[in-house]
């Protein structure tokens, strides 16, 4: 579903991405991301992706 949400967006003009953490190892998360004990590494992704994104 989440391919298909991102998908969805991005064919109507929005600019998402898929980030599947496991993928780009990193493991272990919940749904709660800025919880985690992990979280700056998680900060870092989202801060990379508004950067490369002119969102910063």
């Amino acid at each position: 579903m989440a391919r298909k949400f991102v998908e969805t967006i991005n064919k109507h003009g929005g600019n998402a991405t898929l980030v599947e953490l496991p993928k780009i190892g990193i493991y272990g998360n919940t749904h709660f991301l800025m919880q985690d004990l992990n979280n700056d590494v998680i900060a870092g992704l989202f801060d990379k992706w508004l950067k490369e994104n002119k969102l910063d």
